[in-house]
C-alpha cells in the first residue's frame, strides 16, 4: 500500500470537477435497495482493511483450514458456447506513436491498443463504463467495470464516490460504444470492499450491486485467484477500458499480451499485479483478465501507475528517480472473495421498494 506522500500516482478515474468538497458521509445501509423508479441512494458496506480475514466470509475453507492455493467464480455465457471468442478490432494509435515508443519503450501501450468495435459479443458485452457523480452539481465522470453475476459489477474502490452525501450515484452500462447502450444500464445501490480514494493498492476493487440485472442479457465473467506468483506470471492476460486518450472514452479498448513484470503481495488478501504502463485516465477498473480452462476470468482490476521507487524502503524521496514508472491490477484472494459475497447475498434477490 502506498500513500501519496510517497509515490505519484496515476488515478485512472476520469473526473470533472467545478464544485468544492461535499460533506463528507458515508451511507451506513445493510439493504441493497433500489426505488421502483428514480436514483436510488447510494450506500457502501466498508471493510476494515487491516482485520480482512475476520471480516470476509470464508468461501474457501469450510473447515478453517488456511492453506487454499486457489479459488474461483464462474462466468456465464448466454449463448452457451465453449470456444473463445475474439471480437473485431481497429489498431488505434496515438499521435506521434512511433517517435513516443523509442522514447518510451516501456509505455508502448499509451500509443497502440486494438478498438473493440463489436462489444455486443460476450465476453467484451459484459465490461462496460461505470458513470458516476458525487454530489449534484458534479460534472461526473466515469471508470470501467465488468459484470461478474447477473447483478453484480466490479470495479475499482477509488472509482466509487466515498465521502459524499445523498446525491451521489453510479451507473453503469455493459457493451458501452460510441455513446450507444445496447443493453440499457443500470444504477448502482450498493458497493462493498476497503475504501481507497487515492492510493495504487493491492485490494482497490470493490462489489457492486446493480438493480437491474444486466448480466441475464450479456452475460458475465468470472474471478480467479491463486496463492502462489507463479500462475500470474506464466502466461499473457488481456486488459479493457475506456480512457479518455482513445476516442474520448466512447470506444472500448483493448490490449493483449501483457506480460507482468512482478507480483506484490498485499498482506494475505490482495496482489499488486505490475506491468508496464498501459493505462490511462478512465481504465481504472477494468479488468486484466484471459480464457482459463476455456473460460473469460478476471484476475486484477486497474488500479494506477506508481514509481518503482515507490517500492523501496522510505518510497520516493526529493526529486530523485530512482525508477520507471509501473502499472499496477489489484487482484488475489479478496476479489473473487467480494464477488462470492455478492452472490451469496445480493444476486436473485428482489431488492426493489
Amino acid at each position: 500500500m502506498h500513500h501519496l506522500s510517497l509515490v505519484t500516482l496515476l488515478l485512472l478515474s476520469f473526473i470533472f470537477s467545478q464544485s468544492a468538497i461535499a460533506a463528507a458521509r458515508t451511507t451506513k445501509s445493510w439493504k441493497a435497495i433500489c426505488p421502483v423508479s428514480g436514483t436510488p441512494v447510494l450506500s457502501s458496506d466498508v471493510l476494515d482493511p487491516d482485520h480482512l480475514g475476520s471480516v470476509v466470509k470464508r468461501f474457501w475453507n469450510p473447515d478453517g483450514q488456511e492453506d487454499l492455493d486457489s479459488g474461483e467464480t464462474m462466468g456465464f455465457n448466454p449463448k452457451m458456447t465453449i470456444e473463445a471468442n475474439y471480437p473485431t478490432t481497429y489498431p488505434w494509435s496515438a499521435r506521434n506513436a512511433e517517435q513516443l515508443s523509442r522514447l518510451h519503450p516501456n509505455r508502448t501501450g499509451l500509443y497502440f491498443r486494438e478498438h473493440v468495435l463489436n462489444p455486443m459479443m460476450y465476453p467484451w458485452n459484459a465490461i462496460g463504463r461505470v458513470f458516476f457523480k458525487r454530489f449534484r452539481r458534479d460534472r461526473g465522470g466515469w471508470c470501467t467495470g465488468s459484470l461478474v453475476g447477473r447483478n453484480l459489477m466490479l470495479t475499482a474502490s477509488h472509482c466509487f464516490p466515498w465521502g459524499y452525501g445523498s446525491s451521489r450515484w453510479m451507473r453503469f452500462v455493459p457493451g458501452f460504444h460510441n455513446d450507444t447502450e445496447p443493453y440499457g444500464s443500470s444504477y448502482v445501490s450498493k458497493c462493498r470492499g476497503v475504501k481507497n480514494t487515492f492510493n495504487v493498492t493491492g485490494i482497490d476493487y470493490i462489489i457492486c450491486h446493480l438493480c437491474k440485472p444486466l448480466g441475464d442479457f450479456t452475460g458475465w465473467l468470472g474471478t480467479k485467484w491463486w496463492a502462489d506468483d507463479t500462475p500470474y506470471m506464466n502466461r499473457s492476460w488481456h486488459s479493457s477500458g475506456y480512457p479518455i486518450d482513445a476516442l474520448q472514452g466512447k470506444g472500448q479498448m483493448l490490449l493483449s499480451d501483457i506480460k507482468l513484470t512482478e507480483v506484490d503481495n498485499h498482506g494475505t488478501q490482495g496482489k499488486e499485479l505490475e506491468t508496464h504502463v498501459f493505462a490511462s485516465p478512465g481504465w481504472s477498473g477494468g479488468p486484466m483478465w484471459d480464457y482459463i480452462d476455456g473460460n473469460p476470468k478476471i484476475v486484477g482490476v486497474c488500479s494506477g501507475g506508481e514509481k518503482d521507487c515507490s517500492e523501496q524502503v522510505g518510497g520516493c524521496t526529493g526529486l530523485e528517480n530512482t525508477g520507471n514508472y509501473h502499472d499496477v491490477s489489484a487482484g488475489g484472494k479478496l476479489m473473487t472473495d467480494l464477488v462470492l459475497y455478492g452472490m451469496a447475498n445480493w444476486e436473485g434477490r428482489d431488492s426493489r421498494v
